[in-house]
């Protein structure tokens, strides 16, 4: 069984012995809070046991993965790993981020580099002697560049700049109040006090029809929005040098699958590195199921005859 839990949603799938999918489901999001870990680990069990049942599976299965955003760390991670193996859910369980399930889809082996961007963003690469390094993921307060969140809090952070007459003033005004459902600029001091990181990072779409516009605030926040995404490939490209080749470059994300706002920016951006696009769609919880397989053949290895 696998596990995909990100800022936006949740998914596990299930999988059998030889890796055909049996059964999926999706959630909310399980993000997981440092100062509550324990918060989401509801939703994780509740999504696991109704995947079990739809697919027909006995609990606990052979192995659970779990790519939760947020827990990649300790403790979080120990602490969200210890309370799914606490749930009995499976004979072996391992808990990671989020991202490192999509890389492993993108990337069973061998050297590449993943950019992830969604309501957070972060960028994994393994390089030729397998070495591992991440750049980005420091969350919303220290990091998260590039990501739904950040351009979401610019373009809010923007229109309140236009609104003083401290920065250009911004088509972005009209369009946010309404879809947001506040009355004027001043009703934004308290939406964003008590607003979700997905809240803000749902008006990515909406930025990008003002931008396509020709709104310059709006361009210009998208610009360095793709400027700082890219920056995060180039660090990986830098640091895991020597490459055997040309490296492979996979994107995911809310704000970089297939038809979503900043996908064919990052691309053309990426373009000018020397670098090439893995043109696929990625599936975070098919990369969890893949590695609850390596955790049960493990377990199954070292159990002797």
């Amino acid at each position: 069984m696998g596990v995909d839990g990100g800022g936006t949603r949740t998914r596990v799938a299930l999988v059998d012995g030889a890796g055909r999918e049996c059964a999926r489901a999706e959630g909310p999001p399980t993000l997981v809070d440092p100062a509550n870990p324990n918060a989401t680990i509801g939703v994780i069990t509740d999504l696991c046991r109704e995947v079990a049942s739809i697919g027909g599976a006995d609990l606990p299965v052979a192995g659970l993965w779990a790519g939760i955003a947020g827990a990649g760390t300790e403790p979080a991670r120990g602490l969200v790993e210890t309370a799914l193996r606490e749930a009995g859910l499976s004979s072996c369980t391992s808990v990671g981020a989020d991202a490192e399930a999509t890389f492993h889809d993108a990337f069973p082996s061998g050297p590449g580099i993943l950019l992830l961007s969604g309501t957070g963003s972060i960028a994994l690469g393994r390089g030729a002697d397998g070495s591992r390094l991440r750049v980005g993921g420091w969350g919303l307060h220290l990091g998260d560049e590039g990501s739904g969140y950040r351009i979401g809090m610019s373009a809010l952070r923007a229109l309140a700049r236009g609104e003083d007459g401290r920065g250009i003033s911004t088509d972005l005004r009209d369009p946010v109040l309404k879809v947001l459902g506040v009355t004027g600029p001043a009703a934004l001091i308290k939406w964003t006090a008590t607003a979700r990181k997905a809240d803000v990072a749902s008006l990515v779409p909406l930025i990008c029809e003002v931008a396509e516009a020709g709104d310059q605030a709006a361009l210009a926040i998208l610009e360095k929005a793709v400027d700082q995404l890219v920056g995060h490939v180039r660090t990986l490209m830098r640091r895991l040098e020597p490459w055997p080749a040309t490296p492979e470059v996979a994107l995911a994300g809310g704000l970089l699958k297939e038809e979503r706002p900043l996908r064919l920016r990052v691309i053309r951006a990426i373009e000018g590195l020397p670098c090439r696009h893995q043109d696929r769609a990625l599936d975070g919880a098919r990369g969890a199921c893949s590695l609850a397989m390596g955790l049960a053949d493990q377990s199954d290895g070292s159990a002797g005859p």
